[in-house]
């Protein structure tokens, strides 16, 4: 069994770090598609068939292992490559062969994608917004049947207000850093998320965006308080978001 951790350009030779998923053996180089490089490692086959993989998945502490071990394979190798094409978390194939030969299948669209990300970093955005904080006139009574309607009208108005507001601040961060950006994308905010954000987006940033990128999240980082938001910005990141590679098993 093998594992696909990623796809690289290199400057220079790799020296790869140890690590990756639970149980795998040393990672290791394998000549790919075109200019590019795999980032490859045995399982062993007993650990990780299908129906062992299916077990696997219901352990919340394996899953997290593997997948810090994945991040921080990726993470390291970035450091010493041109263009980083970073896989999903248990991209797994029957051996080398039938790696390679999937990979020579996708060719002409791994080159493209390669271009596309070479000297980039991805940086994720979250903006979401504060509580609400009570309106000063909820505190009095109201005198009157009728003052009561229009207090909890206006503040029915004041909140529809405020989240308009937040929208369009969500809106205009978005527009702003991606015209900072090579590549943006403004991912569906999924039913169980908690902090349901107002934005949740991914940003592909070459090298020489960085300064402008960086003055324009600052910027708007510091207006976020005044629109009764929070805004949560990570990275560099591999460019899980901008990479998108099929793979059979």
């Amino acid at each position: 069994m093998t594992v696909l951790y990623c796809l690289i350009q290199a400057r220079e030779p790799l020296t790869l770090p140890p690590g990756g998923l639970p149980g795998a053996e040393p990672p290791r180089a394998l000549p790919a598609a075109g200019s590019l490089t795999a980032i490859v490692a045995t399982l062993p086959d007993r650990d990780y068939a299908p129906d062992v993989v299916n077990e696997k998945l219901r352990d919340m502490d394996w899953v997290s292992k593997a997948a810090v071990g994945h991040e921080q394979l990726l993470e390291a190798v970035m450091r010493s490559a041109t263009a980083i094409l970073p896989m999903k978390l248990l991209t797994l194939f029957s051996g080398d062969d039938r790696l390679l030969k999937d990979l020579a299948k996708q060719r002409a669209r791994l080159t493209r994608a390669a271009a596309h990300v070479a000297g980039c970093e991805e940086y994720g955005l979250r903006i979401v917004a504060l509580d609400a904080e009570p309106a000063a006139a909820e505190s009095r009574r109201p005198a009157s049947g009728t003052a009561f309607l229009e207090r909890k009208k206006q503040v029915r108005d004041d909140a529809r207000g405020q989240a308009a507001r937040r929208a369009a601040f969500a809106r205009e961060a978005f527009e702003a850093l991606a015209g900072a950006s090579r590549d943006a994308v403004s991912r569906p905010v999924l039913a169980d998320d908690a902090e349901r954000p107002l934005l949740d987006a991914a940003f592909l940033v070459a090298a020489d965006q960085k300064a402008a990128f960086g003055r324009t999240a600052d910027a708007l980082g510091a207006r976020a308080g005044r629109e009764h938001c929070v805004f949560k910005l990570t990275g560099p990141w591999p460019p899980y978001h901008f990479v998108q590679v099929d793979h059979a098993s």
